[in-house]
Order: C-alpha cells, then structure tokens, then sequence
C-alpha cells in the first residue's frame, strides 16, 4: 500500500507542475511507456490472485489477500521507480543507497562469523550458526540478497569506464592517488567485502549462481558491447581471479566446494518435494491453488518417502512453487515480463552507446541470471526483500534498454 500511496503522491506533484506551467498535460518517462507492456503483464498476474479470491478458489483466504497486497505493492514499485528515476544523478545516488545497504549487511554477517557472537536482527541466532546471513534467517536468502547487490555494483564500476593513464612519472603519480581516493576504489573495496559475505555463507547455490552469472553475462558483454576500453576486460577478469583466488582461500571457499561435493539426494528431499509440488500443480493447472497457500496445501500431498519432520512452508523452488499457487496463467504472465526485461537488458549492451546504460544492462542482466539460477532450489522470490530488488532488477533494465542519454537530452532541449 505504501508504493500506491508514494506512486498517488508522485503523479500528484505532477500534475500540479503542469498546472503551474500551463502545460496541456505532464510528460510520462519514456521508459515508463515502454514498459507499460511489463507492467500490464504483472497487473495481469494479480487479476488472477483476485479471481481467486473472488472464486473462493484459494485455501486460506487471508493468506491469498496478503499476496495480492504485496503482488501488487511489487508491480506498482516498477512504475514508480521508473517516474522517479529520471535523472542520471537520480539514478547514481539510488545505486549507491543499494551498494551501501548491502555492505551493512554484508559487515554485519561477516562480522557475526568471525567474531563468534551470532546474532541476527536484534535476537540471538538459532541457526545456520557459522555461516553469515545478515539480519536475514536464512543463508540462503542473505546469498540471493548478495547476488544482486554485487551484479548493481559491479554494472555501476564498469559504466563508469577507466582513465587511459599517461604521460611522465608526475602525472602517473597524480592519476594513481587520484585512484585511491576516487568512489571507483571504494566500490571496489565493498564488492570484495560483498563476496567475502557469500563466501561465509556457505551457500551452495548461492556462490554457484553467482559466479555462473558473472561468467555469462561477462562473456556476454565481452562479446556484444562496442567500443569496449581494455578496463572492461581486466575488472572483469580481477572479479573473478582476485575474489575466487584471494578472498576465497582466506575466507573458505573450499567449504562452499565441499558443501557441493557432499551434496545428495540422499541427505536432502527437495527432489521429492518438487515432485510433490508439481502433483500439486497438476490438480488445479489453470488457476493454482491459491497465492500464498502452499504451507497449507502441502502436508495433504507429501509423499511417504518425504521423512523430514520440518514443515514446508515453501517449496524450495520459485517456479514449481508459483505454478502451483497461481497457476499456469499468472505464471506465464510473470515469466514473460521477467524475460522481456532480460531481453531488454542484453539489448542495451549491445545497442547503447552510453557507459552508463551499458553499464545499467550488464547489472540487470547478471542480477536477473543469478536469481533465475539460484530459484531452482530455493525460494529467494518468497522473500519480500529480495522480491523487491529483483523487480528493481526489471527496472534496470528498462532504463538501460530505454533511458534517455545525455545527448539525447540535449538535442530535445
């Protein structure tokens, strides 16, 4: 409810801007007309979550309504972020709010790790003890947070392009302090703590999601971006031989690699409980069981050869879970928006000429990836947080594929 009140408030200053300057009507962003086939597509999402509370298809109706309510916060978060983000300036300090945000809790989880206190928000932790989750409960949440903290950031270093360093040992000396001190070095500097944090999670798929994500969205730019500078090429390949080289020998690394060596379906029903999930779907395919529903519905269709006493409350998959709480219909809504963005964001490292738009493309497109890797076995997008920065992942990529550049400001003026 607060985005459509903060959405409400913002078209209203609009519009008494326009009234003042007698304008005949207020100019709409371009991204935000671009992308009024994504929002269309998530509004078309909730109108399923209403039929079925309209329908009384949903088995716990109050869950449903809080669904629908935060569904909708979530879509209405796209188009306001899209009208107040017009701006470069805009658009940097948002950035910054987000890198910073993550490096509290990147610190905060770090620190609980290595100082043995264990605490979470405020409360003593319980689990996952050893392993660095932020003020989140779960690791693996706190991992999926990281993952797309590190793609915005690492977007943002390289829109921000590299100096070509010249002339005597004077001027070298000069570019070389004017370095250190510049907010390039500090980003640089809060990524690493950012990875450290991962790595201390011991999340499987979350350092695995996120180092697959690098690797194709950086061969992606490698391939498609014109007018490449060789900066781009060394930060991308620093990301990945300084973080997995140096950080991940002092701070464990082979913890995370035996973790993934260990694992089995043996020790683990997450198989049985996708399949469970998928019988589930199945028996209500169009319009699913009901939003937020799943901790109720599942303990009538687990199987035998589930053993673990822990109750489900999700199904440690986005996708099986959405499919069977919405059905194949809001499914393929929010499927296609999600992709559309992806396409969009690949499209602007491609097409743009702006370092920033790139740049802009590059942190949606490996933001996007990560998550899309990472809800095969986990449910991330359960998460409001993290619900919300994957949407501002979409939004990034509007504004990377549509933004106006600089020039292009120019010339209208």
């Amino acid at each position: 409810m607060c985005c459509f009140v903060v959405l409400l408030l913002e078209v209203n200053s609009r519009v008494r801007v326009m009234r003042l300057k007698q304008l005949p009507t207020f100019a709409l962003p371009t991204t935000l007309i671009k992308a009024t086939p994504i929002i269309t597509l998530l509004l078309g999402a909730q109108l399923v979550v209403a039929l079925q509370l309209l329908l009384g298809l949903s088995s716990s109706h109050h869950n449903s309504y809080l669904y629908f309510i935060q569904g909708l916060s979530l879509t209405l978060f796209l188009p306001l972020s899209l009208l107040m983000l017009e701006s470069k300036t805009r658009i940097k300090r948002i950035i910054w709010v987000v890198i910073l945000a993550g490096a509290f809790q990147a610190i905060y989880g770090s620190l609980m790790v290595l100082t043995g206190l264990e605490w979470s928000f405020f409360t003593q932790k319980i689990s996952y003890l050893g392993k660095a989750t932020g003020t989140f409960i779960n690791r693996n949440s706190f991992a999926g947070y990281m993952e797309m903290c590190l793609a915005i950031g690492i977007g943002f270093l390289l829109a921000q392009g590299g100096k070509t360093v010249g002339g005597d040992w004077r001027q070298k000396l000069r570019q070389g302090i004017e370095l250190l001190l510049s907010s390039k070095i500090i980003m640089r500097l809060l990524l690493a703590i950012m990875v450290i944090s991962l790595v201390l999670s011991r999340s499987r798929m979350g350092n695995s999601a996120f180092f697959a994500s690098l690797l194709i969205t950086g061969a992606l730019a490698l391939l498609l971006m014109k007018n490449k500078s060789r900066s781009t090429t060394i930060l991308l390949g620093s990301l990945l031989i300084i973080d997995i080289a140096i950080v991940g020998t002092f701070f464990g690394v082979e913890k995370v690699a035996q973790r993934l060596q260990a694992s089995s379906t043996t020790h683990e029903s997450r198989d049985e409980v996708s399949r469970d999930t998928l019988n589930m779907w199945q028996q209500y395919p169009l319009m699913g069981i009901g939003a937020g529903t799943y901790e109720h519905a599942y303990p009538s269709h687990k199987s035998d050869d589930v053993l673990s006493p822990a109750i489900y409350d999700h199904a440690h998959n986005d996708y099986l879970q959405f499919l069977a709480e919405y059905g194949v219909v809001a499914f393929c809504f929010m499927a296609f928006a999600v992709l559309w963005c992806l396409v969009w964001a690949v499209q602007a490292m491609r097409l743009r000429r702006s370092n920033l738009h790139k740049g802009l493309g590059f942190a949606a497109c490996m933001g996007i990836t990560a998550l899309l890797i990472h809800s095969t076995v986990d449910f991330n997008l359960q998460i409001p947080a993290n619900a919300f920065m994957f949407v501002f992942m979409l939004v990034l990529a509007c504004i990377a594929r549509w933004g106006p550049s600089e020039q292009g400001r120019r010339r209208r003026g």
